[in-house]
């Protein structure tokens, strides 16, 4: 007897079921082995399984179910479907849910028995698959019913008494928890106690504004500050910087042909008459260029003294200043430039056609270099910080630039759509050392009458205006004459290492009433936070001190 044909049908896992039947219903083969993927909703229905069977048994078609699902087993068992883990498993009809599994299903075969002893690659040997002879629907095991329920049997036999396993996951997330807690509270008591406690005491003086101009020697070389000669160590800063711009190209220019044509010249004057070539024919707003010189006899007159009609007359070629159709122009009357006595009559201009495009102007050119001048401030601001950092005071009037060669790419009247503009910068600033500008300010102010007695609270840079000194005799290389004006603030004299030494660790209250007795100060107010804090911390890093004129104003 022949074998029976086999097919194997794969099945996606969001067919309808209306699908699947149509597939078996139109399968050729006798045996049809249906590899199910895995969480296959569709056959979890006993609704849906009743329908394979009845269209497997309607068309004569032999059916196994290629699956290892728990979900499916049952159901496929209930209906008397043949499974098969995979496509090299024995096939076996699995245990109904109301009935015990058959001890010995009878074999598939060609007169329509399925064996389970037969494997399915037996029952649908056109299955192909890549590197592997087996398929693998579903790797995790699984205990039979009949297995688990011996299992719960015997336990439940030892006496009645229940074997209960610790749960160490859950007992690891608390430890970590825990841990996790602790390490905040540690970190909160630190943060509270060392950290956050912080003090800002402002105190208000009875202060006296002193306008200063003072004049000094700026010198780069000078490796000691002089005090007596007023000589203050000085730094210069230089940068080059290679800077472009691009600007959209604005300009426009017509690249069509020029209008040509004859004009014939007659000399009126008394003299002969040259026209050289080059030479401008105007009419109105239309100039013509003669292409050839052109010399004329005297002309010749009337006894009333006007030029004839035949007088000498000559012909000459001449090419529109410019392209375009608006130089096609009819016959006409043209005057010559710089040559009022000679005539001109122009024919018919022609050949003249239109083609404007873009191209670089000069104007573009001219936005571009502003752009790269406009990026000064940008420069000066970082040379500023640099001198800062070094300790050194920025002199606004002595920042310098400048340009090299600025380089246009491409050249102006040149046919394109942009233009870059490049060029190399230098760049110049000088600062003076900052507490050496400072200390001959307050010894300044100490020779001064309002000053004698007072403490120097600001010495006013921030606002202060250095210029360039007139007096620049007598100075060596690499030293320069400013002069300063600017206005110190005096005012009784606020050590601040040593309030904060005083405070330290007392109250605010307490605070509040020693800085009382400190002369010349005045409304005292110590401010401590957060809100737990109730003392002056004693690292002095926490204590801020800002000291007000008495007007509640800031010091500059």
């Amino acid at each position: 007897m022949a074998a029976p044909s086999k097919d194997t049908i794969y099945i996606d896992v969001d067919e309808e079921i209306t699908g699947i039947v149509s597939k078996i219903q139109g399968s050729p083969k006798d045996i049809v082995a249906l590899v199910l993927p895995k969480r296959a909703s569709v056959l979890q229905s006993i609704v849906n399984m009743k329908l394979l069977k009845r269209s497997a048994e309607q068309n004569n078609k032999k059916l196994v179910l290629i699956t290892s699902e728990t979900r499916i087993l049952p159901l496929a068992g209930a209906v008397g479907l043949f499974v098969a883990s995979n496509l090299t498993s024995k096939p076996y009809i699995p245990p109904s849910p109301n009935m015990s599994p058959s001890p010995k299903e009878e074999p598939l075969s060609s007169d329509g028995e399925i064996s389970p002893e037969t494997p399915v690659s037996a029952v649908a040997p056109d299955a192909k698959f890549a590197d592997s002879d087996e398929i693998e629907i579903d790797n995790t095991p699984k205990i039979p019913a009949a297995g688990a329920a011996g299992a719960v049997k015997a336990a439940k036999a030892k006496g009645g008494s229940k074997l209960k396993v610790p749960n160490f996951s859950k007992f690891r997330k608390k430890l970590i928890f825990g841990g996790v807690l602790g390490l905040a509270l540690i970190f909160g008591l630190v943060y509270g106690i060392f950290i956050a406690p912080k003090a800002k005491i402002t105190v208000k003086a009875q202060t006296s504004e002193i306008p200063l101009s003072l004049d000094f020697v700026a010198d780069t070389k000078a490796t000691e500050f002089d005090k007596e000669g007023k000589v203050l160590r000085a730094s210069e800063k230089q940068s080059q910087n290679n800077d472009s711009e691009k600007i959209e190209a604005t300009g426009q220019k017509d690249k069509g042909n020029k209008a040509s044509g004859t004009m014939t010249l007659q000399n009126c004057t008394d003299n002969p008459a040259n026209v050289p070539a080059g030479t401008g024919v105007s009419s109105g707003e239309y100039t013509f260029i003669t292409q050839s010189a052109v010399t004329l006899d005297s002309g010749d007159f009337t006894s009333s003294g006007d030029c004839k009609s035949d007088s000498p007359k000559k012909n000459v070629a001449v090419i529109a200043q410019e392209a375009g159709e608006k130089y096609n122009l009819s016959s006409r009357s043209y005057s010559v430039a710089g040559r009022s006595g000679i005539k001109a009559n122009g024919s018919a201009m022609s050949g003249g056609t239109t083609q404007i495009v873009r191209v670089i102007s000069q104007g573009d050119v001219d936005k571009a270099k502003e752009r790269l001048n406009g990026k000064l401030n940008n420069v000066q601001e970082e040379m500023k910080q640099d001198l800062q950092k070094d300790g050194y005071l920025p002199i606004n009037d002595s920042f310098k630039s400048t340009p090299g060669t600025y380089n246009v790419t491409p050249a102006v009247d040149s046919e394109a759509n942009e233009v870059t503009v490049s060029v190399t910068m230098s760049y110049v600033m000088l600062g003076v050392k900052e507490d050496d500008l400072k200390e001959i300010i307050k010894d300044e102010i100490s020779k001064t009458e309002e000053g004698k007695d007072q403490s120097v609270l600001s010495e006013g840079l921030a606002q202060a205006t250095i210029k360039p000194s007139t007096a620049t005799g007598g100075l060596d290389e690499g030293q320069v004459a400013f002069i300063i004006e600017t206005n110190v603030i005096t005012g009784p004299d606020v050590n601040h290492e040593e309030i904060k030494q005083q405070l330290a660790g007392k109250k605010s209250g307490e605070s509040e009433e020693i800085l009382k007795l400190r002369p010349g100060l005045q409304d005292p107010k110590v401010e401590l936070s957060p809100f737990w804090v109730s003392k002056v911390p004693k690292k002095h890093s926490k204590i801020t001190i800002e000291v007000q004129q008495a007007d509640g104003s800031q010091i500059p």
